[in-house]
């Protein structure tokens, strides 16, 4: 078992989604020079993925437990504000080769369409709960800080 961790960053889950975004980067070169192996690289994007989907919530977890949330509301509301960037450029992204991949079905595209669909759904989990996040921890223009 991991233990909680004992920051609110964004770099609790960075690492298993950059991972992931290699394998899904290397898919499409070994597509392009049409190798079936990015049958295999996609599943692994996917493992990656689905872990830093983990590390997220178990961080979300974390923020939610703490006891000095006043104190640590910018960070509380910096590690959601940049989650729900990260997460939303995901989904938009992996749903755009979704439908990019769709004329070219009979060459692969259905693996792309396989897996783009479901994990671009997944990352709309974490948008959700970030954006959520974000309004719950708001900041102020004049730099105070409210609770809604």
């Amino acid at each position: 078992m991991l233990k909680q961790p004992d920051r609110i960053s964004i770099f609790n889950y960075c690492f298993a989604l950059g991972v992931s975004e290699v394998f899904f980067l290397s898919s499409f070169y070994l597509s392009i020079l049409d190798v079936s192996l990015f049958a295999i690289a996609l599943p692994c994007s996917a493992l990656f993925l689905i872990f830093s989907l983990y590390l997220f919530l178990r961080t979300h977890k974390t923020v939610k437990t703490l006891p000095n949330q006043e104190e640590r509301r910018r960070e509380i509301h910096a590690f959601y504000h940049q989650s729900f960037g990260i997460y939303a450029i995901i989904f938009f992204t992996l749903l755009l080769v979704a439908l990019a991949f769709i004329p070219s079905l009979e060459n692969g595209g259905h693996f792309y369409l396989l897996y783009c669909l479901p994990m671009a759904l997944l990352c709309l989990i974490p948008s959700i709960v970030s954006y959520k996040g974000m309004k719950l921890f708001k900041l102020e223009a004049g730099g105070k800080l409210t609770k809604i």
